[in-house]
């Protein structure tokens, strides 16, 4: 048993090949965010004609503080392990059963707040949802070792094959029911659905079975890690969660249900093709985070190359939202659309925060990443009360420029404390990027002044092509950027010719 447990913890295999492996996994899980952001799409097209804006609204009350649980049921404590050097089987099996005690008490308190929550926004439906809610972190707290130790050995594979099938089962149940006319419930069996069948999965990817509580395993200074990181992770979520909650209590499910949609369709990226990626460079800047100048390069690299495939698809949003509302969401959304544009700029930076945010956690400055992440939550207090003044758009204006002007520039200076960057660095990384990205997106605003489609979907995909090929001639004009494409370019190859190698010796 010792010895299968030294080989499931121990990471020196890839000590040797960090990059190969790296550009592998990136490979994996870019091609199951493609068919998860189909998956999503399809979704969120089908889902918004068959309930209604007051559903997602509902369910989008409750999955504020869902979320925020979560912060605390995961503890930081599956980092603490990805992190760490060394590890032994006894700390991965204390730290699964404090995942697991964590869940069952998370899932009491949840079902014995929910009358609170259900005064709070006036919606007595609220308790049986948070009820029936409950069953996720009991669910989520079985696997969260299981997903750290996939993780720590690199192999996305595996995750990337959980998340995809756990995905497309959790959307296929959400149809189902709101087909049959479950309304509201059908969102609530979505999320029961997807955490069951990705635990279930973790389980039998990771191969590894917890023992018993050890009380002489050493876990002390991992569950400070995780101290740490849960508590950065609480403020944070609780941040970005102050704007949906005022929404709730300032115009209702009604106007609530309208931001929930424009946000998960504009979070896209960041939420559904970003986080495996990050995942992997993650895993990969741990295992270099004692060697300074690897860090500073890969760092530096890494976040040019986020900037440059990302802030396109951000632009792209803002100046086509119309179109995408009325072809993804249908009749009765156009109310959305304001909110869907605002959101789209604001997600112009979210990959740059959320990139600077996991190098922090990298090289273990959770609790640096904590006081960041309470100075936010100030922040975001703050603008979205003043924002609050002028109703449900003003709190959603606030939110987006306070954080494209205040909380983005404030945290690459303050990141710059403790990792091996200058804030020229992060200049240096992230400008060349968003210039080009706005000038792209002007050009597509003055393209659509002179000229548009009637049918929105031909419209869609002509800017698209259009706004891409600007964007690539813009990108192989400046020499960093230049660079850049060359360096995601032969990455592709390299991940293509192994496919094709293990094609032939197979």
């Amino acid at each position: 048993m010792s010895t299968r447990a030294d080989r499931t913890f121990s990471n020196q295999h890839l000590e040797g090949n960090l990059k190969d492996h790296s550009v592998r996994s990136v490979g994996f899980t870019v091609s199951a965010q493609g068919l998860k952001l189909l998956f999503q799409v399809i979704s969120i097209t089908v889902l918004a004609r068959l309930l209604q804006p007051e559903d997602f609204g509902l369910v989008a009350m409750v999955t504020i503080f869902t979320g925020l649980a979560l912060a605390f049921m995961e503890g930081g404590l599956s980092m603490a392990t990805i992190q760490r050097q060394h590890i032994t089987h006894e700390q991965v099996s204390n730290l699964f059963w404090t995942n697991v005690g964590l869940g069952l008490l998370l899932g009491l308190i949840y079902i014995a707040a929910s009358p609170l929550v259900a005064w709070v926004y006036g919606e007595d439906r609220l308790i049986e949802i948070m009820c029936a809610l409950s069953l996720f972190f009991l669910i989520g707290g079985l696997s969260v070792q299981h997903e750290a130790i996939l993780k720590r050995q690199m192999n996305f594979r595996a995750i990337a094959v959980i998340e995809v099938v756990s995905n497309l089962t959790s959307i296929c149940v959400a149809i189902a029911m709101a087909w049959y006319g479950f309304g509201y419930w059908s969102l609530v069996g979505q999320q029961i659905a997807s955490i069951t069948m990705m635990s279930s999965l973790r389980w039998l990817a990771a191969r590894w079975v917890p023992g018993r509580i050890n009380r002489g395993s050493g876990v002390r200074s991992l569950l400070g890690f995780g101290m740490n990181l849960t508590g950065a992770n609480f403020m944070g979520y609780f941040a970005v969660n102050v704007t949906p909650f005022t929404i709730g209590l300032v115009g209702g499910a009604q106007p609530l249900g309208l931001y929930e949609r424009t946000f998960k369709l504009t979070s896209i990226p960041s939420s559904q093709l970003l986080p495996p990626v990050f995942n992997v460079f993650q895993s990969a800047l741990a295992r270099v985070a004692n060697d300074a100048p690897r860090l500073r390069t890969a760092i530096i690299s890494l976040a040019s190359k986020i900037v440059l495939t990302t802030t396109f698809v951000s632009l792209y949003m803002v100046v086509t939202a119309d179109l995408l509302v009325t072809v993804l969401l249908g009749k009765g959304w156009e109310e959305a659309v304001i909110i869907f544009q605002l959101l789209a700029t604001f997600s112009v930076v979210t990959p740059i925060t959320t990139f600077t945010a996991i190098s922090l956690v990298a090289i273990g400055e959770s609790r640096a990443l904590l006081k960041w992440k309470t100075v936010t939550f100030f922040i975001m207090l703050a603008a979205v009360g003043i924002g609050s003044i002028w109703g449900v758009i003003g709190i959603v204006v606030a939110h987006a420029i306070s954080g494209v002007f205040i909380r983005m520039p404030l945290f690459l200076l303050y990141s710059t404390r403790f990792l091996p960057i200058t804030i020229f660095d992060h200049m240096r990384a992230l400008v060349p990027g968003l210039l080009i990205g706005f000038a792209t997106g002007l050009m597509l605003y003055a393209l659509r002044m002179m000229y548009e489609p009637q049918n929105p979907l031909i419209a869609l995909l002509l800017f698209g092509a259009v706004g891409a090929a600007l964007y690539m001639v813009l990108s192989l004009s400046v020499r960093r950027t230049r660079m850049d494409i060359a360096e995601l370019l032969g990455y592709v190859q390299t991940i293509w010719m192994r496919k094709s190698g293990a094609g032939k010796s197979t």
